[in-house]
Parts: structure tokens; C-alpha cells; sequence
């Protein structure tokens, strides 16, 4: 009797269902494991009362808990106690119910009780009966974005704020060029009506002359720097000598340096010249002697013009207080001051005005504390400047 193996047509066929299910598990796995590894989002499921029933790389790195930590407890743990009493947390679960899912961006917290800037979207997940088996929560850490976004909108604000403040002062400036002239010429009509009869009134209107004087360089200035801020300062080059704008500058601030008690003591080489805007120069010697002036009031002021190099370099040297505390750099920049405004009138232009001059014609300008005292001015320009501007 022989006996019969096994053919391969006797096997047991594989169960389609089986195959199916199989694939299921398979497929929900390979989800499993992508969920759980996802380390920029926290991806994690609470059940239908909003009690952590996951927990992923992402929400371990995001929140701080580990998942035996936090998988069982509440998601209210990741929310401000404020907004915990005010039932932040059930509102949204209401609202992921009957929407669908809930979307919000606000401040969330860690474990240590830090906070961060998140973006959460709630959906909620119903099983084939429709019947509601608890929510999907995806939470991104957006703090970085939020504070680089707030500094674009807070360098955003404070540009159109330079740029208000620059329209005013366009505008201010050009307004009150006129009223102003005119009052000059008014009271330069009565000085010359009065002559020398009336002793006190005509002191009051050398005073009242002196006062608006003063106030239309005040505007001279607001206007330049405007000027400078919308890019419309041009240059109207010459052949200059640099003793000679000196000597022209030293002439107009002598009666100025006298009330103040200030001898100005003048080195110039005569034979150093340039190609420069001679207007513009005689504005930046200016500013230099009359910032020299005001603060080092009752003392000599040393005033020096000559060649070093290929430069036209000149000092100015004041013995007053100083630059106390102030990065000398930060002199130049608009509306800045190295003493309190109390003390010193002005706005704060004179230095920034020499500085934009002084770099249009290719130059440089520096200041520093001298050793025994003061401060000390240099401006340095090439001498050898090409026409144009």
C-alpha cells in the first residue's frame, strides 16, 4: 500500500478578511510610528472629557513632559490658570465638537511653567456610528516666528515714526522760515528808526534781534536735516582754501565767543585748499566752533587748520566739560546730546549736520576727550576731491 503525500493543492487558502486586517495593523503602525516620532509638532490624542491619552516626540520637546508624566492628565496642564478658570479649555473642546475641529494661536505653558507662543488645532474624531471617540490636538511652538514678526512690526512702527517726525519737520521748518524773516526785518527797521535815543530799548532789541537770530539757525538746521533725511543735500564744488573758510567763520563767531568769554586762538595754514562746496564747509566749521563755544564757555578755544598727508585736517579744541559717559561716535547721530538738555540748549543737529557734510565731500570727522580736559574735534577731508556732488 503506497502511501500519498501532501500536494500543494490541499494547503488551506489565506483568508482574504485576514489579509485585509493585516494590512490594517500594518498600515496603522507605520502611522503609529510616524505620529510618534513627528518632533516639531506635539501630535497627541485626548479622549471625549479632554483627559492625554498619547504622547509624541514633538509634545515631550514642545511641552517638557515625558509620557508618563502627563498620558491620564488633563490638557487644561498646558493652559494659564486665568484662562483654566475661565473655561478656556472646555470652550474649545465645544467648539472642535460642533464645528468639526478649533483652531486658535495664543500663550500655552510648559512644564516648568515657562510660556510659549502656539498655534493648537483641536479636531475632533467620531467613530462609523458617528458616535464622538475624542479629539486629534496638534500644538506647534510658533515663539520664534511670533518675536522676530514683532520685530518687523516694532521696526516697522518706529520707521514711519522717523519718517512722520521727518515730514514735520520739513514742514515746520519751511513754515516758519517766512514769519521769521519777516520779524527779523522788523526788528532791524525799528533799530535803525530808534537809532541809539532810547538806551533800554535798544539793548531789549539787540536782545530780541540776537534771540531770533539764534532761532534761524535753529531752523537752518531743522531744515538741512531734513534735507539730509530725504537724500536732497547736493554739494557745488569749487576750488576752496581751507584757512579761508576758517578765517570767514572765525569773523561771523567772534562777537558770539566774546559774550561767552571765549578767546579763540587761530593756527592756519593758508596754503591748504581743496575741492569742496565752500557753503557747506563754512556750515560744518561752524557747527564745530559754535558747539565749541557753547560748552566750553570762559575758556580758550584752540582752532587749527593745515595738511597732514594727503588730508586738509582741522582741530578744534574746547576746555569745557567734555564728553562724559557718551560714546563719542553717538555725538553725530540725529538728536543726540552728551549733556542734559538743561544745561545746554539746542537740538542736537549741529555734529550730525558736520558729519553728513563732511562724509558727502569724502571726509571724516572725529571727537574725543583730551587729556587735560575738553574735547577735542578733528575733521579730516581729501584734497584732492573730484568735481561733482
Amino acid at each position: 500500500m503506497s502511501s500519498v503525500g501532501p500536494s500543494s493543492g490541499n494547503r488551506d487558502p489565506v483568508d482574504p478578511l485576514d489579509r485585509e486586517r493585516e494590512r490594517a495593523r500594518a498600515s496603522e503602525a507605520r502611522f503609529r510610528l510616524l505620529v510618534e516620532s513627528v518632533k516639531d509638532y506635539a501630535i497627541f490624542m485626548l479622549d471625549p472629557t479632554g483627559h492625554v491619552q498619547t504622547w509624541n516626540v514633538g509634545a515631550r520637546r514642545i511641552k517638557g513632559y515625558e509620557a508618563g508624566e502627563i498620558i491620564g492628565q488633563h490638557f487644561s496642564r498646558f493652559y494659564a490658570p486665568e484662562e483654566v478658570l475661565a473655561g478656556k479649555c472646555e470652550l474649545e473642546l465645544e467648539a472642535a465638537v460642533r464645528d468639526g475641529r478649533f483652531e486658535d494661536e495664543g500663550w500655552r505653558v510648559r512644564k516648568d511653567g515657562s510660556r510659549f507662543w502656539a498655534n493648537v488645532v483641536i479636531t475632533s474624531l467620531r467613530d462609523s456610528n458617528g458616535e464622538l471617540v475624542g479629539f486629534a490636538k496638534v500644538t506647534r511652538d510658533l515663539t520664534e516666528r511670533r518675536a522676530l514678526e514683532d520685530e518687523r512690526v516694532g521696526r516697522a512702527r518706529a520707521e514711519e515714526a522717523l519718517r512722520l517726525r521727518d515730514d514735520f519737520l520739513t514742514l515746520a521748518s519751511h513754515e516758519l522760515r517766512t514769519p521769521l524773516t519777516v520779524l527779523q526785518m522788523q526788528l532791524e527797521g525799528l533799530r535803525q528808526l530808534l537809532g541809539e535815543g532810547d538806551g533800554k530799548v535798544s539793548v531789549k532789541l539787540r536782545r530780541a534781534a540776537h534771540s531770533t537770530e539764534r532761532l534761524g539757525r535753529l531752523v537752518e538746521a531743522l531744515l538741512d536735516a531734513s534735507h539730509l533725511t530725504t537724500g536732497k543735500l547736493t554739494l557745488v564744488k569749487e576750488p576752496v582754501r581751507l584757512g579761508a573758510v576758517v578765517s570767514s567763520v572765525v569773523d561771523d563767531l567772534e562777537p558770539i565767543a566774546t559774550r561767552a568769554r571765549c578767546e579763540l586762538r587761530v593756527a592756519i595754514d593758508d596754503d591748504v585748499a581743496g575741492v569742496w562746496d565752500r557753503l557747506r564747509l563754512e556750515q560744518a566749521v561752524g557747527n564745530l566752533l559754535s558747539n565749541a563755544i557753547k560748552y566750553g564757555a570762559g575758556k580758550p578755544i584752540e582752532i587749527a587748520a593745515g595738511a597732514r598727508g594727503e588730508d586738509a585736517v582741522l582741530d578744534v579744541r574746547d576746555h569745557g566739560p567734555g564728553i562724559p559717559g557718551v560714546d563719542p561716535g553717538r555725538l553725530f547721530r540725529r538728536f543726540e546730546r552728551a549733556v542734559p538738555l538743561r544745561n545746554y540748549g539746542g537740538l542736537g543737529l549741529g555734529l550730525y549736520l558736520v558729519q553728513e557734510i563732511v562724509e558727502a565731500h569724502g571726509g571724516t570727522v572725529m571727537a574725543q576727550n583730551a587729556e587735560s580736559g575738553g574735547a577735542r574735534f578733528e575733521l579730516r577731508l581729501p584734497r584732492s576731491a573730484p568735481l561733482g556732488g
